[in-house]
C-alpha cells in the first residue's frame, strides 16, 4: 500500500476492496490495528495540534474522506487513489463481516444515536452481529472510561466503530489501543446518525460527485460554515505556496 504525505499528514492509496481486506487479514491474523481518515477539516486540526499529526502519521491506514483532498492532492501532485466516505462504504463492510461470522461495536454520539444505527443496519443486513453499541458522552478519563473499555472487552466485538468526531476520536482510540481487545479500530466521525436518520445526507447526485460540502453548508450552517468557508481556501493556499516552495510533503 502506497503511503503519501499532504502538508506533513500521512495519507495511503487505497481502494475500498484493499481497506476492508486489510481488515479481515488482520481480523484473521489475530492482530490489531487502527483506521483513520483524511479530510480538509483534519489537515486543519493537525496544523496546529502536533499530537493529533503524530497519531495520523502513526496509524496503520488513514484513507482520503474528501473531494477538498482529492483537489488538494491533484495540486500537490500526489495520488491518493478514490474518495471513499464510510456512509459510502459500511454496506460493504457488513455483508463481508456477516459472510466471515464477525461482529461490530458501535461507540459514540448521542444517547441512543448508536443503538437506532445498529438497528436499521441489522435490518438492511440480515445476519449482522452487532455485540453493543454506547452513546460518546460519557467521561474518557477515569471510571466511565473504564467501564466502557469493560464492557467492550467483555462483549469482544471484532471491530470497533468510534464516532466521537475528530480528534477526540483518534486521540481516544490511541489512548486506549492496547487495553481494548477489538482487532480493527475504525474513526467514523457522524457515520451513526446519517444511518439512524437522525441528520440527512445529501441527495445522491450531490454525494456521488463531491458536492456533499456544500449540501451540508447550507443545511448545517452554525455548524460547519468555518470547515467550507474558512479551512478549504486555507488549506488549497497552504498547498501551493507549499509545492511553490519545494516543501509539500514537509509543509508544516
Amino acid at each position: 500500500m502506497e503511503t503519501e504525505y499532504i502538508l506533513g499528514v500521512k495519507i495511503n492509496k487505497v481502494s475500498v476492496g484493499e481497506l476492508i481486506g486489510n481488515m479481515m487479514e488482520c481480523i484473521r491474523s489475530g492482530g490489531k490495528m487502527n483506521i483513520f481518515y483524511m479530510n480538509v477539516h483534519t489537515c486543519s486540526i493537525a496544523s496546529r495540534d502536533p499530537l493529533f499529526k503524530e497519531i495520523l502519521n502513526r496509524a496503520d491506514i488513514v484513507f482520503c474522506d474528501g473531494i477538498g483532498v482529492k483537489i488538494g492532492a491533484a495540486l500537490a501532485g500526489v495520488s491518493i487513489g478514490e474518495r471513499m466516505t464510510p456512509p459510502d462504504w459500511i454496506g460493504e463492510l457488513c455483508t463481508t463481516l456477516i459472510s466471515n461470522g464477525l461482529s461490530v461495536f458501535l461507540l459514540g454520539d448521542e444517547e441512543g444515536v448508536a443503538a437506532r444505527c445498529a438497528a436499521v443496519l441489522k435490518e438492511k443486513y440480515p445476519g449482522l452481529r452487532v455485540s453493543g453499541t454506547h452513546h460518546g458522552f460519557f467521561n474518557k478519563t477515569g471510571e466511565e472510561n473504564e467501564e466502557v473499555i469493560s464492557l467492550i472487552n467483555r462483549l469482544r466485538p471484532d471491530i470497533l466503530l468510534v464516532g466521537f468526531g475528530m480528534p477526540l476520536q483518534e486521540k481516544w482510540i490511541t489512548a486506549n489501543f492496547d487495553r481494548l481487545n477489538p482487532h480493527v479500530f475504525l474513526s467514523v466521525g457522524a457515520l451513526f446518525r446519517w444511518i439512524s436518520g437522525d441528520a440527512k445526507r445529501a441527495p445522491a447526485i450531490l454525494a456521488s460527485n463531491g458536492m456533499e460540502g456544500v449540501w451540508r453548508l447550507f443545511t448545517q450552517t452554525s455548524r460547519v460554515w468555518k470547515r467550507y468557508i474558512v479551512e478549504v481556501p486555507v488549506f488549497l493556499g497552504r498547498i501551493m505556496l507549499a509545492r511553490l516552495s519545494g516543501r509539500q510533503k514537509n509543509s508544516e
